[in-house]
């Protein structure tokens, strides 16, 4: 989902149900994007229990917004939390790859 545009109430409804969330989002800034940072407060405050958690991204100076997702939950959350991937501007070939396994490993990990 896109929490840019679409509505967030039917998000978390999905959410609800799911195992586990893949958040994203770029650095700006050495942050996350705003859109993000607001949903990631509103997922804070319904405290998510049991699942499996992990964030990826881009950035181009210097990566900060998967730290700064995590940091976010972390707190509030018993979720298992597990290290994100970020790559500096787009990824290449190789590094799409490591995305493809990524997403592979996750699905594992809710499975």
């Amino acid at each position: 989902y896109d929490v840019a545009t679409t509505d967030r109430t039917e998000i978390i409804t999905q959410m609800l149900t799911s195992k586990g969330f893949l958040f994203g989002s770029s650095t700006h800034d050495n942050d996350m994007l705003p859109n993000i940072a607001a949903f990631l407060e509103m997922v804070k405050g319904f405290k998510p229990k049991d699942r499996a958690i992990t964030f990826f991204g881009s950035y181009g100076w210097a990566g900060g917004a998967l730290a700064e997702m995590a940091d976010t939950l972390k707190e509030a959350t018993t979720c298992k939390i597990i290290p994100g991937i970020s790559f500096k501007y787009l990824p290449d070939l190789k590094q799409m790859q490591e995305c493809f396994e990524f997403g592979k490993q996750f699905g594992m990990a809710i499975k």
